[in-house]
């Protein structure tokens, strides 16, 4: 059995609907000894309710899903011992983007946004959550999330992103770039993958996917200790 100091946790990072799941869940098939941990929003009311009425939600949604996040990973690392999980979005991009995001857009209060940090201080403490071991952040533009998001909201599971715009999409690319130069100054190990052409789908594009990303996980990335 691993002991959990061998374990890779690597969290998948990108713009609604650039392609997080499907490389989540991708790598996890063809990488062996490997879990996909999805985001799980089934039990929280307030994400739909935020995007209707940011100012009033917003808060209360981040806290909501950062306690998601890191409620289903416990889980997963807790009953499955892999060697590698694979992170749907996860609790960093609850707090360092989308967190940042609500404050600095003027949708929640300097002292809503505070009370927040600690709160996901208490849940990560809670369930001994560890921060992942790498990132790999996927490049898709917004232009090209938006086609994507408003063609498949018309799914009943992804129908709370209706209200979402455009624009909305491409305000959150600076925040995404703006965490990647933190992670990048912290020596954070990370791989950033361009995703336009939708390439996670594409059978002639996966062989030299995947060597990349795996030559980047046995190189690149150590286990926390």
């Amino acid at each position: 059995m691993l002991s959990e100091n061998s374990r890779q946790t690597i969290c998948i990072v990108g713009n609604i609907a650039s392609g997080k799941s499907s490389l989540t869940q991708w790598l996890a098939r063809e990488i062996p000894d490997s879990v996909a941990i999805l985001e799980s929003f089934e039990q929280n009311p307030f994400l739909e309710w935020n995007f209707q009425n940011p100012r009033r939600w917003a808060f209360t949604n981040a806290a909501r899903y950062f306690y998601d996040y890191v409620r289903v990973w416990h889980a997963h690392t807790a009953r499955v011992n892999a060697a590698r999980y694979f992170i749907d979005a996860g609790a960093a991009t609850n707090r360092y983007i989308y967190g940042k995001h609500m404050l600095a857009e003027g949708i929640v209060t300097r002292a809503e946004y505070d009370f927040y940090e600690i709160l996901c201080d208490v849940i990560q403490a809670a369930f001994a959550y560890a921060p992942p071991d790498a990132y790999i952040f996927i490049e898709t533009a917004p232009e090209i999330c938006f086609e994507r998001m408003t063609a498949r909201a018309q799914n009943e599971q992804w129908a709370y992103q209706q209200p979402i715009s455009l624009a909305y999409l491409r305000g959150l690319v600076q925040y995404f770039q703006t965490f990647r130069a933190t992670l990048r100054a912290q020596n954070i190990p990370l791989l950033v993958l361009d995703n336009d052409a939708d390439n996670f789908q594409n059978p002639a594009r996966q062989v030299d996917l995947l060597e990349t990303i795996k030559n980047f996980l046995n190189v690149q990335v150590k286990p926390n200790k």
